[in-house]
């Protein structure tokens, strides 16, 4: 009897220790936001003190980086100065990325694996211009926006369904 009782003891001890283990700690895909902005010269080519200035807030997808979102784009030229709110949707890899932009009077931009901080990169315009479209990318800042303990959690706060059952929210980051 002693025996059982030992074995019995040590089998849970060993379950709850695999359980919190398997719980406590583990960074977890979450749904997110983040902002970054996307600079451009304003009435020059190739100068950086007079710019437009595209700031951005986007949904991002944890599970493979794709976002959509909301900015505005401001800032002055020889015509005098200029706002617009935009429309945004793309992809972050690592340490780039790839967008367009739209704006309400349906101008649109696009980059292809604009690096971070990094090198000037050519937008692509929905219209013809005589100029090229230079622009730096910063860093995006991201937050989670959602504190899911595991995939349960999640896809019961969805309402159920293939779709939440099928993403990477609350499941652990490999």
């Amino acid at each position: 009897m002693k025996k059982i009782s030992l074995v019995l003891a040590i089998a849970a001890i060993a379950t709850m220790a695999i359980a919190s283990s398997a719980s406590a700690g583990v960074e977890r895909y979450q749904t997110q936001t983040a902002t970054f902005t996307v600079t451009q010269p304003a009435g020059a080519v190739g100068q950086w003190d007079n710019v437009w200035t595209h700031d951005y807030e986007v949904t991002v997808n944890p599970c493979d980086g794709t976002f959509t979102g909301t900015g505005k784009v401001y800032g002055h030229d020889q015509n005098g100065p200029y706002a617009a709110d935009e429309t945004i949707r793309g992809t972050f890899a690592n340490g780039s990325v790839s967008l367009t932009a739209t704006r309400t009077d349906g101008l649109a931009y696009s980059l292809a694996n604009a690096p971070f901080g990094g090198p000037v990169t050519v937008a692509t315009l929905n219209q013809v211009v005589p100029w090229v479209i230079e622009m730096k990318v910063t860093k995006p800042i991201a937050t989670n926006a959602s504190n899911f303990k595991n995939h349960g959690d999640y896809v019961s706060s969805m309402g159920g369904g293939a779709d939440a059952a099928h993403s990477c929210i609350g499941m652990p980051i490999h």
